[in-house]
């Protein structure tokens, strides 16, 4: 009775054991991905760029959707450490790829010296720290404000270059 109990508790393990080793339930077959589906999906994310001289971008999303050729991110905050201060790119949502930041709804990007643009979409080119917009804009200083309807703005060097631009400048009293 006890060797009938054992051999069929026997047969039942290899069995078990036969029908798992043949399944593969932990690989990801990247090939069969949806594109409408994301390989990964976060929630409350930061990310840091650190470079020799301490951390220079400091960014937040309240989403992020990770699929195969692009990032999708929702409520996002990037804040860029210069020497000068501390800049700040927000948006309601963007997406990601080969280095390219196409920021969409409510884009605003502060200066550290009161300095703001505010449009509907832009693109950020993170390598030559770039931001480009083909929708109307605005932006705004201690001085004065200017609108136009596209521009391309070197966030280095701070030359702006834009088509059909208006400027309502204050003039100080001496």
């Amino acid at each position: 009775m006890v060797v009938k109990l054992l051999y069929y508790f026997l047969c039942i393990f290899f069995m078990v054991i036969f029908i798992l080793l043949s399944q593969d339930p932990y690989l990801l077959d990247l090939e069969n991905f949806s594109e409408s589906k994301p390989m990964v999906d976060f929630f409350n994310v930061k990310d840091y760029k650190i470079t020799q001289n301490g951390v220079e971008i400091q960014s937040t999303a309240d989403r992020a959707q990770r699929f195969k050729d692009r990032d999708v991110l929702y409520g996002i905050d990037v804040l860029i450490m210069k020497e000068e201060g501390t800049d700040r790119l927000k948006s309601d949502n963007g997406t990601l790829k080969d280095n390219i930041l196409y920021l969409n709804g409510n884009v605003r990007y502060a200066r550290a010296d009161q300095f703001n643009l505010t449009t509907e979409s832009v693109e950020y080119h993170e390598l030559s720290k770039v931001l480009m917009g083909k929708t109307p804009f605005k932006f705004e200083s201690q001085n004065g404000k200017a609108f136009g309807d596209s521009f391309v703005y070197n966030t280095k060097s701070g030359q702006i270059e834009a088509q059909n631009f208006k400027a309502l400048m204050q003039m100080r009293d001496k």
